[in-house]
């Protein structure tokens, strides 16, 4: 009798957990649906409805969800994306486990946290993936997960968020190791099955910068106004030459650079990333695409375009697929050549896209890795 008393109470004190407040969604664009701890049919999601502790929310193609946490923090949810809300045990602190599609974050800081050093500043909030974990304080951000290739890709647009690939540790202790990279305002850094831990920060395309940042609901078919566009792409233009101050201050050049031992990778500053595939798109490095004054190489037509809100628009006759990289669109009649998808792919192995897999007869040296020997693919990669 006393055992079935004390699993009664237990079970009470897991359902008033469980059943703990974590906000109320705010809008909803689309479709979206809900699974609530002891529901077994998820619901479809409602404006004004409350969100608890452990709930599960899946959009659909075209969709959108913003959530306003207790703590005024926001939590938006891209088109095909899931997540679970839930706290951490010992400072509950909220947690989004991200399983799929891309998260728009907005963490407000409190008062007291602002006239605190960096040291002495304690994560509010925290997002993790099967391959990354974030510690947030006050910023905005955008975070996306691909589950098919693992890549999990994070663009900071205020303050600063703490990133680490993930190493099935508690995560304020994760968060705390020497491996974490600081990503700050203007930068992007991505974690990837390949590498050892995220990559050092660098910047994206000033154009594709500026429309994540304008469209805050991520969505791809989003008109963003010229005017807005301009004004906001000025301000990016001031906030990068500001940090490539800083980066010549410290010879940070906008090249990449990949250390062959320990797996560390810098990407070369400028690309964009697919928000779909989780895959970033190196710029070209030559000459006469450096850009001196940002600090980046401009991103050309030849691997793709930029809209005004941030989407990526692959080499016309390709798709860049999550596995394989870039590969021919069946849905198209014009044919890619070969040569060029080689080409536009050469650069996609560090980021675990298996277009290609490496001929350990002979190992490459850094400068392959980076890209810059030009028969560095025939050298040491084989076509599957």
């Amino acid at each position: 009798m006393k055992l079935l008393v004390c699993f009664g109470l237990v079970l009470f004190a897991q359902v008033l957990e469980a059943g703990t407040l974590m906000g109320i969604i705010t809008k909803i664009r689309g479709k979206a649906s809900i699974l609530e701890v002891g529901e077994r049919i998820a619901k479809s999601a409602k404006e004004g409805q409350k969100v608890y502790k452990e709930a599960s929310i899946l959009t659909a193609d075209k969709s959108f969800v913003r959530i306003q946490l207790l703590d005024n923090s926001q939590i938006n949810l891209g088109s095909n994306s899931k997540i679970i809300l839930d706290q951490t045990s010992f400072q509950n602190v909220g947690v989004v486990s991200l399983l799929r599609g891309m998260v728009r974050t907005v963490v407000e800081k409190d008062n007291d946290e602002k006239n605190k050093s960096d040291k002495g500043k304690k994560d509010k909030f925290y997002i993790k993936t099967r391959t990354a974990a974030l510690g947030i304080r006050g910023t905005d951000f955008l975070t996306n997960y691909n589950p098919e290739n693992n890549i999990t890709n994070l663009v900071t647009f205020r303050g600063k968020v703490a990133i680490i690939k993930n190493l099935n540790k508690d995560l304020a202790e994760a968060l705390k190791s020497k491996d974490v990279i600081l990503v700050e305002s203007g930068k992007f850094s991505t974690v990837t099955d390949n590498l050892n831990q995220a990559t050092e920060p660098v910047k994206i395309s000033s154009v594709q910068f500026t429309g994540l940042k304008l469209n805050k609901e991520m969505d791809k078919d989003i008109i963003i106004s010229k005017v807005d566009f301009q004004n906001e792409l000025l301000k990016t233009i001031k906030e990068y030459t500001e940090l490539s101050k800083l980066e010549a201050s410290h010879t940070m050049p906008a090249n990449a650079d990949y250390d062959v031992k320990n797996k560390i990778l810098r990407p070369t500053s400028g690309g964009v990333v697919d928000l779909i595939s989780g895959i970033y798109v190196a710029p070209t490095e030559t000459k006469e695409n450096l850009n001196i004054d940002l600090n980046i190489f401009e991103f050309r037509s030849e691997k793709g375009e930029v809209t005004d809100n941030g989407s990526y628009i692959p080499p016309k006759g390709l798709v860049l697929d999550p596995k394989l990289g870039f590969i021919a669109d069946s849905k198209v009649s014009q044919v890619a050549k070969v040569d060029d998808i080689l080409k536009l792919n050469k650069d996609l192995g560090l980021q675990g896209v298996k277009t290609k897999k490496i001929n350990t007869k002979q190992k490459p040296s850094s400068d392959d890795l980076k890209g810059n020997a030009e028969d560095a693919y025939d050298k040491y990669f084989i076509k599957e």
